[in-house]
């Protein structure tokens, strides 16, 4: 099909204010294959701006579905939006998946958008929701005056990208833990990644066991190399070390992105052998899988019933009289 970008999505509430907040928004949305799912902001905002560096460093969380399936959810408690220099976790995992954020490099003039790629074909009829989480404004004064907008890209996809629910498991100092990463049921699914992260904004990592692809230990840099961060980057907006134009990071401290080449988990589950560094504070680790599924796919799978009796009104009334 011809492509075509559609606005599924506009209001000037749903926008990071001073304080932690959280929104929900749902439409109707056209039928077609999503190629890319957008998220925009456009607006002003006086002084220093909402964050130090990108826009996209004041998410918490964002969840997204279509017609009732999530086919997107991320979470991250590490609060970079008044730390310099740092790109988001957010941002980072949508460069790893394939996606982008393209942003102007202004801390007063807000124009930033949130590129996830998709690849669901969603029918006649359908709706989207989406919940977005805001960390507070990283300097107090600066509100956010502007538009939060939601668009589709139509066109065409390979295959539909989903972002799981994750898995988190509290690591041991300088200890090798086990931590089993689930993976969601739905048919046909291949694992094309695993994001990594720490709850604090710093590398702790020491190593990383990945079972499914050996039996040897991973540096922070090694994974980081395999997964192309350190060749291709990660492109973010930073007003103050460079105002006309987007400047690459190798990588984001805390946030590692495990590649699995589409791996076929037929257990449900991969196995990571984490260890941190000594020295380094507990921390909780969280692994989001990133999966790979034909775009005429199903939902997930979930457990079904193989006994049942059609029931009726009018049979029980004639069963209880004849009985």
């Amino acid at each position: 099909m011809a492509v075509s970008y559609t606005k599924i999505y506009q209001d000037t509430t749903s926008v990071p204010t001073l304080a932690g907040t959280q929104y929900s928004v749902s439409n109707p949305i056209p039928a077609g294959l999503i190629e890319d799912f957008i998220i925009t902001w456009q607006g002003t905002t006086p002084g220093a701006g909402l964050t130090a560096t990108t826009l996209t460093n004041i998410i918490s969380n964002l969840r997204c579905t279509l017609n009732g399936d999530q086919w997107f959810n991320f979470s991250s408690n590490v609060d970079s939006s008044a730390v310099a220099n740092v790109n988001s976790r957010i941002g980072s995992l949508v460069n790893d998946m394939g996606g982008y954020v393209a942003e102007q490099p202004s801390a007063a003039n807000v124009d930033c958008s949130l590129v996830i790629p998709c690849g669901v074909n969603v029918p006649s009829n359908s709706r989207f929701e989406v919940d977005i989480t805001y960390f507070a404004a990283a300097a107090a004064g600066n509100l956010f005056t502007g538009n939060f907008s939601i668009w589709c890209k139509y066109g065409t996809s390979s295959s539909a990208t989903v972002t799981g629910n994750a898995t988190s498991f509290p690591i041991a100092i300088n200890t090798q833990t086990l931590m089993t990463v689930a993976i969601p049921s739905f048919k046909g699914a291949k694992v094309s990644g695993i994001a990594l992260q720490g709850t604090l904004g710093a590398d702790n990592l020491q190593d990383c066991v990945v079972q499914d692809l050996g039996n040897f230990a991973m540096t922070p840099t090694y994974i980081r190399g395999a997964s192309g961060a350190s060749q291709n980057g990660y492109l973010m907006s930073d007003p103050g070390a460079d105002g006309f134009g987007l400047t690459t990071q190798s990588f984001t401290p805390g946030y590692y992105f495990i590649p699995l080449y589409d791996l076929d988990a037929k257990s449900g589950s991969v196995n990571l052998l984490v260890t941190s560094v000594a020295g380094a504070a507990l921390e909780t680790y969280s692994a989001t899988p990133i999966l790979r599924l034909p775009t005429g796919g199903s939902g997930e799978r979930t457990g079904t019933q193989t006994a049942s009796k059609a029931t009726g009104g009018a049979a029980t009334i004639l069963s209880r009289a004849e009985q």
